[in-house]
């Protein structure tokens, strides 16, 4: 597996007091996630540990006390992943983060802003989550070799908890399929791809086509409609009028990769949304992966309509 981090495509939204200790760490790519707490020290995690980072560029214990995270940072971190312009970028900032260059992440904390009983937009900026992605060339192949029999007659729902990988694998699975056969991916969100003027910044294969910025159930209707694919791959499985799209794909014979945050294949089972997905057969495989020291492995994986594989 050949592993590629992004931290250098996030590294640019820092201003210079955060970004240049950063640059300085012995191993920066080891980075998954940056954490910025207003009046607090910048954080790191790298690996499964959190570390505070010094001006001089050394992680220290999270307990001691590290660059101190001030308003004026914030601000102009928060103009960056904007590109100074925070209006076009409201309706990420209401979802609750913004996908920036290299399909890097930056959850938002802040105070909500209502407006007929919904998010309108967020004010006060309190903390940042930059989540750094990386692409890992060959870490579905194992997965790949155990269920592309099955998926010559249905399709693959991959689960897990936050941070578990399910990003990552969805990448690496499309690379694979997309040498071989038509794949459209539905990357509402920016996060599988991360199309920069046109142009993917993963290895996704050589037959695939990316809707970028597609809200998923218009981007299922046109995908379907003007692409014929044979694989449709998408992450978040969301409201009705997506599973609507979905089973509607389904008919037309394309076959469905998708995402679901679940804590167990027995939580996920229990979500109306997905369960309609399953009594119709969307999908022949279920996997849950793992989280912290399993994460991006497959923990349990078993055939629709029970059968363990």
């Amino acid at each position: 597996m050949t592993v590629t981090s992004k931290i250098q495509d996030a590294l640019p939204y820092l201003p210079p007091e955060l970004r240049l200790p950063l640059s300085r760490l012995s191993r920066p790519d080891e980075i998954r996630e940056i954490r910025l707490r207003l009046g607090r020290p910048m954080q790191v995690i790298c690996g499964h540990e959190a570390f505070t980072v010094t001006a001089a560029g050394s992680c220290i214990p999270p307990e001691q006390t590290g660059i101190l995270v001030t308003r004026p940072m914030l601000d102009s971190c928060f103009q960056s992943i904007c590109a100074h312009s925070v209006h076009s970028w409201q309706p990420a900032i209401r979802q609750g983060f913004i996908t920036i260059a290299g399909g890097c992440r930056v959850g938002l904390c802040g105070t909500a802003v209502m407006q007929n009983n919904r998010i309108e937009t967020l004010r006060n900026i309190s903390s940042m989550n930059f989540r750094i992605a990386s692409e890992r060339l060959g870490c579905a192949e194992l997965l790949f070799s155990r269920i592309k029999r099955d998926l010559q007659t249905g399709g693959l729902l991959i689960a897990g908890a936050p941070s578990s990988g399910k990003t990552t694998i969805l990448r690496d699975l499309s690379r694979l399929l997309g040498d071989m056969h038509k794949v459209c991916i539905l990357d509402e969100r920016g996060e599988i791809a991360a199309v920069q003027n046109g142009i993917p910044q993963f290895s996704l294969g050589t037959q695939t086509d990316i809707f970028d910025g597609y809200p998923k159930a218009d981007g299922l209707a046109i995908a379907v409609r003007v692409m014929s694919p044979e694989f449709l791959i998408c992450d978040e499985i969301g409201d009705e009028a997506e599973t609507e799209h979905l089973l509607h794909a389904l008919h037309t014979g394309v076959r469905i990769i998708a995402a679901a945050h679940a804590g167990s294949l027995q939580e996920l089972k229990m979500r109306p949304q997905i369960k309609k997905l399953l009594d119709a057969d969307v999908f022949r495989c279920l996997v849950m992966l793992g989280s912290g020291a399993q994460c991006g492995q497959v923990v349990t994986m078993e055939h629709w309509k029970g059968a363990r594989i």
